[in-house]
């Protein structure tokens, strides 16, 4: 049982067209710093979901999103055939969005990799999912091999940037 005085630290916000500033903070990081995991939900052909995590999903402005896609991932064709996109984002300590929105191919081959291409995303819904119940203790994060460190600062550049 809650008590009286138990503060709540939930957004009110339900819905909206653009990123709050919070969760454009979360997706939007300096140097290439890395972003919590998301997944990203699409639309396979036979109409059935396919979900895949990602750390390359990144604002651009509040209300456009980036990604970069391996070209032989289920998720590249399926964004080529219809563009449906949504994505889950969960941060420390009260963040918990789905982004709907619609994604453009706008580099079919990164320089950094001929193999991965970026997607942008208009965002359409960003509804606020975070329960008063329940805070995030810790974001999901990954981090390249030192080996593969390189590449990803190079293809987040290039995400960034472009």
């Amino acid at each position: 049982m809650m008590s009286e005085n138990t503060e709540t630290h939930v957004r009110v916000w339900h819905l909206s067209k653009e990123l709050p500033e919070e969760v454009y903070e979360v997706l939007r990081k300096a140097d290439r710093a890395i972003t919590p995991v998301s997944v990203v939900a699409t639309v396979n052909e036979d109409g059935t979901p396919h979900t895949a995590p990602f750390g390359s999903l990144r604002a651009i402005s509040p209300t456009r999103l980036r990604i970069i896609c391996f070209q032989y991932h289920h998720t590249f064709s399926n964004l080529l055939r219809d563009g449906l996109i949504s994505a889950s984002v969960l941060a420390p300590p009260d963040i918990a969005v789905s982004i709907r929105g619609q994604a453009k191919l706008i580099r079919s081959k990164m320089k950094t990799d001929v193999n991965y291409a970026i997607f942008e995303i208009e965002i359409e819904q960003v509804k606020n999912d975070m329960v008063k119940t329940l805070m995030i203790d810790t974001p999901i994060t990954v981090s390249p091999h030192f080996e593969y460190q390189d590449w990803f600062d190079h293809a987040l550049q290039e995400l960034e940037t472009m």
